[in-house]
């Protein structure tokens, strides 16, 4: 057992956390290289990945506060312990409905540090202001300014669907990221976070310096927790999890990494926790969708629909660097919005192709997303959609596959029209969709050296190898399965596999019937 843990839920103060002896899991060796090696920086991460907390972190290290890394990487790295002055804008800190809105704001923040470093009479607009700022605040302490910026794209995000509004706020924000450029010689260090990567051109300005570190090995894991430090700093954490909740530390890691872990931001990447989620789960001793439920980027979904996004793409699409890490305001398809914001991640990468595979990093994203998806191409009747899903999934435990079909039958059946408008594409999208949902026992579109089964789904005793067709024959779906391979992968697995066909009828909309092979031995059930 450990002692009493205090786990940093929500909290994005260095000082605070140090201060109040909260589980801290080091990451101010990346602070103490970054401050040595670059002038200009810049980090994408998705929402609640720590940004806030480690550029809160670049705060106290350029304030000089020495006392706040006794005992961490860079308290042992660091020598001189300098005090500069220090200019933090947070940009997320309000909702954006206008540029009024947003120009207040920064008035707001820029009008703080006047009240320190004095103001200029003559300077009144934005890009006056903090040019002048800078250069008194190096005159007046005879050190270089360091500038932190958290979140810079959280204004363009807010008004991503509004061609009038956006162009107004990339004028306002050029005009306020401008002075990094023209105030070079005052400063000594830049560092900019946000989710998303917009072109120099529409927000930065000039500024075309920055060291783009979002996708480098060497800080893969500068946010989120990796599975070494899980295995190590975090493991009394782990084993205090695993005995709560009555299961071994390493079935305790099993189900940590499938929920949470899974990001790969970088070719050769470690592999990345979800921060937010992994300490919730710790400290309630509870496998939940922590992310999802801390909100839900309503722009994301607008943009999947805006660029006839292919939704089931998500369960895995091989891409080009260009496609997918490309400007926000330049993409052509969703596929860089839903990469850098943590909807999908980078599960592989083949040097011969230099194509990169991207698919969902672990199930809580996998149905976080999908089930917000839900209204817009299945149904908007959520109880209906929860009481399927979850008798489905205790069905299909015990075994009792024809009653788990019948609940499908039911459930496609009761779904409106209108979302089958597109004949076989609807079919494949709804099931797709409802497959994910499933997916603490679910893969879908499971690759092999043939080609790839629509489902597997495991149990504990059993592992069932699905072949779904459309308006088609089950006997041919069987076939299909055997002449393909489906099943040679989980031979030597020793559950017993069972091979299911399921036909779908678009004049009925819903499954006409299913064949059911457990060793040779078929039991067909039509409709």
């Amino acid at each position: 057992m450990t002692g009493h843990v205090k786990y940093p839920i929500g909290i994005q103060t260095f000082s605070e956390i140090i201060k109040g002896k909260y589980l801290y899991v080091d990451k101010t060796e990346y602070v103490y290289n970054l401050a040595q090696d670059y002038k200009y920086v810049f980090l994408s991460r998705p929402r609640r990945f720590g940004k806030s907390l480690l550029t809160s972190t670049f705060e106290a290290y350029f304030e000089g506060r020495k006392e706040l890394f006794q005992g961490l990487k860079a308290g042992e790295l660091e020598t001189e312990w300098i005090k500069y002055p220090v200019f933090r804008f947070d940009m997320s800190t309000a909702k954006y409905q206008n540029v009024e809105d947003c120009k207040n704001r920064l008035n707001s923040q820029i009008a703080q540090y006047e009240k320190i470093y004095g103001d200029d009479p003559i300077n009144k607009d934005i890009k006056g202001r903090l040019e002048s700022l800078y250069r008194r605040a190096y005159e007046k302490t005879g050190q270089k300014v360091v500038i932190l910026i958290d979140e810079y794209d959280s204004p363009i995000l807010e008004v991503m669907h509004d061609d009038e509004k956006l162009t107004e706020f990339r004028n306002l924000m050029r005009a306020f990221y401008s002075p990094i450029k023209s105030s070079d010689s005052y400063i000594r260090f830049a560092f900019i976070t946000g989710i998303t990567k917009f072109s120099q051109l529409s927000i930065f300005s000039e500024i075309n310096n920055l060291k783009k570190i979002s996708m480098l090995d060497d800080y893969d894991a500068i946010c989120g927790i990796s599975k070494e430090e899980v295995l190590t700093q975090l493991r009394p954490n782990i084993e205090e999890f695993a005995r709560k909740r009555n299961e071994s530390f390493d079935k305790a890691v099993e189900e940590l990494t499938a929920q949470y872990d899974g990001y790969h931001f970088s070719i050769n990447s470690k592999d990345i926790f979800n921060p937010f989620s992994l300490l919730n789960a710790l400290s309630d001793s509870l496998l939940d969708n922590y992310w999802f439920d801390s909100g839900t980027q309503s722009w994301l979904i607008e943009q999947l629909r805006t660029l006839n996004f292919k939704i089931e793409d998500l369960g895995g699409s091989q891409a080009a660097i260009s496609s997918f890490d490309v400007a926000t305001e330049n993409a052509t398809n969703a596929l860089p919005i839903l990469f850098q914001s943590g909807y999908l991640t980078i599960k592989s990468y083949d040097p011969r192709t230099k194509l990169f595979t991207l698919a969902f990093p672990n199930n809580e994203v996998k149905v976080g997303l999908v089930d917000n998806l839900m209204p817009y191409y299945v149904t908007k009747n959520i109880q209906a959609k929860d009481v399927f899903i979850g008798n489905f999934g205790w069905k299909m435990n015990d075994d009792k596959v024809d009653e788990a079909l019948s609940l499908m039958r039911s459930f496609l059946s009761g779904i409106d029209y209108i979302y089958y408008q597109d004949g076989e594409k609807s079919y494949h999208l709804i099931f797709f969709l409802i497959a994910n949902l499933l997916c603490s026992h679910v893969e879908t579109e499971v690759h092999n050296s043939a080609g790839r089964s629509d489902v597997v789904m495991k149990t504990k005793s059993h592992i069932y190898v699905f072949e779904f067709k459309f308006q088609g024959k089950l006997d041919k779906a069987l076939l299909q399965i055997d002449e393909k391979g489906y099943t040679i992968p989980y031979e030597s697995d020793g559950r017993k596999i069972v091979k299911i066909a399921v036909n779908f009828n678009n004049e009925i909309r819903t499954i006409d019937g299913w064949a059911i092979d457990r060793d040779g031995e078929i039991n067909y059930t039509t409709f």
